[in-house]
């Protein structure tokens, strides 16, 4: 049986880079992020910064290959109704899913190379 998912008050305060917030039900949800941040103590650019290929962007992601276990389940749901009073989200980022609703099959992959350069200490100082 499915249900119907009634929230009385939904607040988020952001939601970005492939974030995803669903209301209603869904097949599939699939959010997906490749970022690179570079932190450096100097304000100093160069052209052609980001075009490098990383290993992180390009490796591929290990999968579980092992069968499920095998389960019974028997589900009651005593009112066809789910409700929730509040729903307060201060923040959403990198391919994180919120769904008021169900959903069949979620992928999200987050992929974030982190760079920071900083000044070599002078010597005699």
């Amino acid at each position: 049986m499915k249900r119907t998912s009634v929230v009385q008050t939904f607040h988020a305060e952001t939601l970005i880079i492939s974030s995803v917030l669903q209301i209603g039900d869904s097949e599939r949800i699939s959010a997906r992020t490749r970022a690179l941040a570079v932190q450096r103590q100097y304000e100093l650019f160069f052209g052609a910064e980001g075009e490098q290929v990383f290993p992180i962007f390009t490796k591929p992601i290990p999968r579980w290959l092992s069968p499920p276990p095998i389960t019974v389940r028997q589900t009651i749901h005593e009112s066809p109704v789910l409700s929730v009073r509040d729903v307060r989200i201060l923040a959403i980022s990198s391919s994180a899913v919120v769904q008021i609703g169900s959903t069949s099959t979620v992928e999200a992959e987050a992929r974030i190379k982190h760079i920071r350069e900083l000044a070599a200490p002078e010597l005699g100082a």
